[in-house]
């Protein structure tokens, strides 16, 4: 049982209170994102995700291998569907974690406490770094802090994310040559967002009618 420190630490923003109502949100978000062809600024962040994966500005490199694994785990790649990688679902997530625009910083700080507590509940079970223990251990852990009341929430962001990488007009940075649209048999509606809506653009634009 998490001792009152750790339930201190462990707590889950207002923004993730109610888990159904933020999916319901992101939904909207990416409707609009559709619409406008937002996100394209994610294209030069994530070219390198391999790279990103061995430390960044914003993870460490063991923080980059938990977040990689877990996601892994999350949506295995068993044959039945495109893989992690083939979806950039790594890269995607890693500029949802440097969006200022759209999201709140405790959303983005959310995502990273999850990947420490992760780190910690091997360290409290294995009494080892998630990083040096064996597959089974890891999908073991994860099915064991999915049971508890961050993890629930954390799973759910970190499953909606993935989510949407494979669900995006390639333009996002996610569902990599129309991947994800092929194992889903999906045909994307028209028009399709281009360089010309890219959403930093538009906020230039709406910056200078304000202005």
């Amino acid at each position: 049982m998490e001792d009152s420190k750790r339930i201190r630490k462990k707590t889950i923003p207002s923004t993730f209170q109610n888990i159904e109502k933020w999916e319901t949100n992101r939904r909207t978000f990416l409707r609009g994102a559709l619409i406008a062809g937002a996100l394209t600024q994610i294209t030069a962040f994530t070219s390198c995700s391999k790279q990103l994966r061995e430390g960044n500005e914003i993870l460490t490199a063991e923080q980059s291998t938990i977040l990689f694994d877990v996601l892994n785990i999350f949506f295995p790649d068993d044959g039945n569907g495109p893989s992690i990688e083939e979806i950039n679902a790594f890269g995607y997530i890693m500029w949802v974690l440097q969006d200022t625009l759209n999201r709140k910083t405790s959303e983005n700080d959310y995502i990273i406490e999850g990947i420490d507590w992760a780190n910690e509940t091997a360290e409290e079970i294995y009494f080892t770094p998630f990083v040096e223990l064996d597959q089974k251990q890891k999908e073991a852990l994860v099915g064991k802090f999915t049971e508890l009341n961050w993890g629930k929430n954390w799973s759910s962001v970190l499953i909606t994310l993935i989510c949407e990488a494979v669900l995006l007009d390639p333009l996002y940075g996610g569902n990599t040559n129309e991947v994800g649209w092929e194992w889903l048999n999906h045909t994307p509606g028209f028009p399709r967002p281009t360089e010309e809506l890219r959403y930093e653009r538009i906020m230039e634009k709406q910056m200078k009618i304000v202005i």
